[in-house]
């Protein structure tokens, strides 16, 4: 919405949330039926991320465009990066329990998560890529779905309250949500299909064309 409509941050930032949310409540329910996301990981990430949330929502209104989208693309290129160096780490079994899985680090982990959910509106990559795809080796397929269930339990208090502070235009949001409910509910067929490197190099392509686009907005 930044990169084609020139929109405000702090409507991007609601109206976005609203479409991830319709996204990934679609997701974590295909998710859940086929048993890949880690629960025990899932509930102190939760624990972290409403706190974040609403300090996301309160934050966002004291970023100006600019800064918006040079924070916002610098995030991207780094995760990225982050992702590509993924592809040659090993992965550990699915179920078993790392450092990652301690409150002591998931919960902070879960307040930033649900902080730059709110304030950019976007999902849990800043979070699952670093922590728990490259520090911790968790399997990508677990991340993602473990990542999608949290963000589903705590987004609604985010999106509650960019609606709240008239944040969300709702004229957009609807095609949105409408898509976002559509790719969320075939994301966990197609995940299943979809190689663990294969999957880190899409993620890796997407992130890198999402921060050109931000980018190209202020140099052409």
């Amino acid at each position: 919405m930044r990169i084609a409509l020139n929109i405000a941050p702090t409507t991007v930032a609601g109206t976005s949330l609203l479409f991830v949310l319709a996204n990934v409540v679609s997701s974590a329910i295909g998710y859940a039926r086929q048993k890949r996301v880690d629960f025990s990981l899932a509930t102190p990430l939760a624990v972290g991320s409403l706190p974040g949330s609403i300090l996301g929502v309160l934050a966002v209104k004291h970023v100006n465009a600019t800064v918006f989208d040079v924070a916002y693309g610098a995030q991207l290129l780094i995760m990225a990066f982050l992702v590509v160096q993924r592809r040659s780490v090993l992965s550990r079994a699915a179920g078993e329990k790392t450092f990652a899985h301690r409150y002591v680090v998931a919960v902070p982990a879960g307040f930033v998560l649900g902080l730059l959910s709110s304030l950019y509106g976007v999902g849990g990559g800043v979070v699952m890529i670093p922590v728990f795809l490259l520090w911790a080796r968790m399997p990508p397929h677990i991340v993602v779905a473990t990542t999608s269930f949290v963000v589903a339990l705590t987004a609604p208090v985010g999106v509650a309250a960019h609606a709240l502070a008239g944040d969300i235009d709702w004229v957009a949001a609807l095609p949105l949500v409408t898509g976002g409910l559509l790719g969320g509910a075939i994301a966990p067929l197609v995940a299943q299909r979809v190689s663990s490197p294969r999957l880190i190099t899409l993620l890796a392509i997407g992130l890198v064309a999402a921060a050109l686009g931000l980018v190209a907005r202020h140099v052409v």
